[in-house]
């Protein structure tokens, strides 16, 4: 599932709606928020079908400028609460049943108006304490690396919109495939390029979506260029995210090294996220380590067949040598197992570690729901 933010610039030329189809047909969004659409209802209206959607809320024009739409699909549970000329505020259901919010918005794109943009947001942050994200073109900047080219920012601008960002404790979500999302004057000496287009989201929301992304695209004909979010939630399957540290894995000389080299590339972001992915990292480096652990085991064995009838003193130094180091991993199997079945009560068991394997398979078994009574006492079994 995703959403796309665009301050597309008027859709009243086939230029623009050519260029919204192309994003459309490119990222498969299932849900489009669009600004500045120059637009009556009925041309909201007339394009939602054309370009295949089947839902639409949209918020007309003044004279020539304004307007906001906001496009969705039936895959999505999408309902309208709020809106207003620079906003539309929706509340969103997950295939599980757990309900969100999305709004997109608009900042004013006059100076002298940043403070209402501010309060305005505010405004639909009290609405609501459902976890939230809201995305847009917010036409104002947090730091001066928001904008490259002539004239700095205003530093009391930047510190308004900041302080309101941190009043509610939201989190930006990192901009990737690029820096800056509207230009003017390329390729001349007053060429300028500033971050206008962004998201933030309530650490509530970040725990619903940890995983998600949100990308700038190209767009040929507007300068202004559409960002994307992408939603991958845990809620759909809590054991495909389901993670276990293995104490085992601190036995290997390159776990370590390995594991800070991988946080140390991430991407500087929420700390959930970076969670996620660290552990999503570890996990396919055990699986790679168990396969590897199992085959070190085999060839250990083989080696030590090779000096079990040996009667030299030389070689059967070698042979006490190879088998310590077959008992050493034969020991860490079994804590292996030992740590998956919970039983840290026997200190010394089984080295071919079945007691430990049978014991983990039972309590997968063991934890299994079978059936379920609901509040009329009847007894649900699927």
């Amino acid at each position: 599932m995703n959403a796309i933010s665009w301050n597309c610039r008027g859709l009243g030329n086939s230029r623009a709606v050519r260029a919204l189809r192309d994003v459309i047909k490119s990222l498969r969004p299932n849900i489009v928020f669009l600004m500045e659409t120059l637009s009556k209802t009925e041309r909201i209206k007339h394009l939602c079908s054309k370009l295949g959607f089947d839902n639409y809320w949209a918020v007309d024009c003044v004279g020539r400028s304004g307007g906001v739409a906001m496009l969705w699909k039936n895959n999505v549970k999408c309902n309208v609460v709020g809106f207003g000329s620079n906003y539309i505020d929706a509340q969103v259901m997950n295939a599980n049943d757990v309900l969100w919010r999305l709004t997109g918005f608009y900042g004013f794109p006059e100076r002298t108006r940043r403070r209402e943009s501010w309060e305005l947001l505010k405004s639909i942050a009290n609405r609501s304490v459902l976890p939230w994200v809201v995305v847009g073109d917010f036409n104002d900047m947090i730091s001066m690396n928001d904008k490259k080219g002539t004239h700095a920012h205003p530093p009391a601008l930047l510190d308004g919109f900041k302080q309101t960002i941190e009043d509610y404790r939201l989190i930006e979500l990192d901009l990737m495939g690029g820096k800056y999302t509207w230009e003017k004057c390329r390729g001349k000496p007053e060429w300028v390029r500033e971050r206008l287009d962004r998201a933030f989201a309530t650490t509530s929301w970040w725990s619903l979506f940890p995983l998600c992304k949100l990308n700038v695209h190209h767009c040929v004909h507007s300068d202004h260029e559409p960002i994307q979010l992408e939603f991958y939630s845990t809620e759909h399957s809590r054991k495909k995210f389901r993670f276990r540290f293995e104490n085992i894995w601190l036995k290997e000389e390159n776990f370590h090294e390995e594991v800070s080299a991988h946080w140390r590339n991430l991407n500087p972001s929420h700390f959930l996220s970076k969670l996620v992915e660290i552990s999503s990292f570890m996990e396919k480096w055990g699986k790679r380590f168990f396969n590897k652990f199992r085959e070190k085991i085999r060839k250990q064995k083989e080696l030590v067949a090779l000096f079990e009838d040996c009667a030299d003193a030389t070689r059967t130094s070698r042979y006490f040598e190879e088998k310590k180091i077959l008992e050493d991993l034969l020991l860490s199997e079994e804590l292996y197992w030992q740590q998956r079945a919970k039983s840290f009560w026997l200190q010394d068991g089984d080295s071919n570690s079945k007691f430990f394997h049978a014991y983990a398979t039972g309590r997968r078994k063991k934890n299994q729901i079978d059936k379920l009574k609901n509040e009329n006492g009847e007894v649900v079994t699927k």
